[in-house]
C-alpha cells in the first residue's frame, strides 16, 4: 500500500511540475501580446508630432485621437469582457490581437486626419478585449499567493512594448517625409503570428489555480480566512445584475475610484510626453532622441516600480490582506510631489532625477490593483471585474484627460497655436499639466490608502462565493 501512494504521490507531483511548467508558457505567450498591445498603441505617440506637423493638425488635435483612441477602448470593454466570461478566454485573446495588428498595419495607409482618427478608434476596439480575457485566463493559472508578482511581471511586458513604440515611432519618423508609415506596417505583422498561438493555449478551468493551492497547502490565505461568517456574494444570470453584484464589492469600487485619478494622470502624460521633450522652451530633443529618452526611463524605472509594487504588496499581503490597495495608494501620494518637481524644472539632468522617481512611483499600483481586483471576486465574474473598472476607470480617467491638457495648452498659449507650430509649447504643456495631474493623485492616494480595510472581507466572500458555486455544480 505504502509502494502505490508512493506512486501516486510521485504522479501527482510529476503532472504538477508539467503544469507549472505550461502556466509559464502561457505566461510567456500572454507577455509578448502586452508587449505588442502596447507597442502598436504607442508607436503612434512617438511620431505624433511629426505626424501633426505632416498632416496639418495642432496639439490638441493630438489629444481628440488619443481620446478616439481611447474612448471606444473604454466603451468595448463591457461586450468584450462579458464575452470572455461566458466563453473560451483564449479565443477571446486571439480574435482581439488579430484585430488591432490587422488595423495597426492598415494605419500606414492614413493621408489625413479624419483615416487616422478613424483607425485609432477601431484600435481601440482590438485592444479592449485582450485585457479583461487575458487576466482571468492568467489568474486561473497563478494562485492568490503570487497573483500581484505575476501581474506585475505581465505588466512590464506594456512598459516594454512602451519604449518600444516611443523609440520606433520617433526614430523612424525621424528618417523622411513619410516615414513614419512604416513603423505602423512592421509592428502590425507580429500580432497575427501571437494571435495563432493564442488560439492554440489551453483553456483553464475557472478558478483552477486557487483550487489547486488550497488543496496543496492547508495554511493558505484562503483556509485562514473566516470564509463561513462571510456574507454570500450570489452571481445573478442578468449581465446588469452582474454588474450591480460587482460594484456593490466594496474594494473594487475602491480601486475603480483610485484609477480614475491616477489613469487621469498617466494617460495625458504618456500622450504628450515625446511631444513635450521636443519643445524648444523646455529641452529641444529631436524625434528620435525624446522617443529613446522617454521609452528608455519609462522601461526602466517603470519596471522597477512593478516589481516592487508586486513584491511589497505580496509580502505585506502575509500581515495586512488589504496591503495590495495599501501600497497603489502610497505610491500615488509619493508620486504628487515628484511629479510636480519634474514638470517645472527645464533642466535636463534634474528633470530626469524626478522623471524617473515619478515614473517608478506611478508604477507601483499595476500589479497589485490587477491582482487585488481578481481577489476580491468571483471567478465566474473576473473578465467582467476587469471590463466594469476599465470602463469606469478610463471613461472617467484618461479618455478625455488628453484632450483636457491639450485643449489647455491650446489655450495657454497666447498665440492661439503657433507656439506648438514652432515647437514652443513646452511651458503651455507644463502649466497644463501641472494644474491637473498633482491633485488627481493625491485624491487617488488617500483613497487607497484608506479603502484597504474592506479587503480581507471581500475576499473571504469571493473565496465563499466559489465554494458555494462548486457544490452546487458536483
Amino acid at each position: 500500500m505504502g509502494d502505490i501512494a508512493s506512486s501516486a504521490d510521485a504522479g501527482r507531483e510529476v503532472a504538477r511540475r508539467g503544469a507549472g511548467r505550461y502556466a509559464w508558457y502561457v505566461f510567456s505567450i500572454m507577455f509578448a501580446i502586452n508587449f505588442l498591445n502596447y507597442m502598436d498603441r504607442y508607436v503612434f505617440t512617438g511620431a505624433a508630432n511629426v505626424i501633426a506637423h505632416e498632416l496639418g493638425f495642432g496639439i490638441d488635435g493630438i489629444g481628440y485621437l488619443a481620446t478616439a483612441f481611447l474612448l471606444v477602448y473604454t466603451l468595448s470593454t463591457i461586450p468584450l469582457g462579458v464575452w470572455a466570461d461566458r466563453s473560451q478566454r483564449k479565443n477571446v485573446v486571439a480574435v482581439c490581437v488579430a484585430v488591432w495588428s490587422a488595423i495597426t498595419a492598415l494605419t500606414a495607409l492614413a493621408n489625413n486626419f479624419a483615416a487616422l482618427f478613424i483607425t485609432r478608434m477601431i484600435l481601440g476596439i482590438g485592444e479592449a478585449g485582450y485585457y479583461p480575457a487575458g487576466t482571468a485566463l492568467l489568474s486561473d493559472y497563478f494562485s492568490r499567493r503570487r497573483r500581484a508578482r505575476i501581474m506585475s511581471t505581465w505588466g512590464a511586458g506594456s512598459l516594454i512594448g512602451l519604449m518600444v513604440g516611443f523609440v520606433v515611432g520617433g526614430v523612424v519618423a525621424a528618417l523622411y517625409f513619410g516615414s513614419w508609415r512604416l513603423a505602423f506596417l512592421f509592428t502590425g505583422v507580429p500580432g497575427l503570428i501571437l494571435a495563432f498561438l493564442a488560439w492554440r493555449l489551453r483553456e483553464p478551468r475557472r478558478n483552477e489555480a486557487d483550487e489547486e493551492a488550497v488543496d496543496l497547502d492547508p495554511h493558505s490565505l484562503e483556509n485562514e480566512l473566516d470564509v463561513e461568517e462571510a456574507h454570500t456574494i450570489v452571481v445573478p444570470k442578468n449581465v446588469v445584475a452582474q454588474f450591480g453584484t460587482l460594484l456593490r464589492i466594496k474594494t473594487v469600487s475602491v480601486l475603480i475610484l483610485m484609477q480614475v485619478f491616477a489613469f487621469f494622470v498617466l494617460g495625458a502624460n504618456v500622450v504628450y510626453l515625446p511631444t513635450y521633450l521636443q519643445q524648444k522652451d523646455t529641452f529641444g530633443l529631436s524625434s528620435s532622441a525624446a522617443g529613446l529618452f522617454s521609452g528608455g526611463v519609462i522601461v526602466v524605472a517603470g519596471i522597477a516600480g512593478l516589481l516592487v509594487g508586486g513584491y511589497l504588496s505580496d509580502l505585506l499581503n502575509r500581515r495586512y490582506p488589504g496591503a495590495r490597495v495599501l501600497v497603489c495608494g502610497i505610491g500615488f501620494l509619493l508620486g504628487a510631489p515628484a511629479f510636480v518637481l519634474a514638470v517645472t524644472i527645464h533642466n535636463l539632468a534634474i528633470f530626469s532625477v524626478f522623471f524617473v522617481l515619478t515614473v517608478l512611483l506611478l508604477n507601483v499600483y499595476s500589479g497589485p490593483s490587477t491582482a487585488a481586483t481578481q481577489d476580491v471576486v468571483p471567478s465566474a465574474l473576473r473578465a467582467s471585474a476587469v471590463a466594469i473598472s476599465l470602463l469606469i476607470a478610463h471613461l472617467l480617467g484618461d479618455a478625455f484627460s488628453p484632450l483636457l491638457v491639450g485643449v489647455l495648452a491650446q489655450n495657454f498659449d497666447p498665440t492661439h497655436g503657433l507656439h506648438f507650430a514652432k515647437n514652443l509649447a513646452g511651458q503651455d504643456l507644463s502649466l497644463a499639466l501641472l494644474i491637473t495631474c498633482p491633485p488627481a493623485l493625491v485624491i487617488a492616494g488617500l483613497i487607497g490608502i484608506f479603502g484597504s480595510r474592506w479587503m480581507k472581507g471581500d475576499i473571504a466572500a469571493a473565496v465563499r462565493a466559489d465554494r458555494v458555486a462548486k457544490e452546487m455544480a458536483s
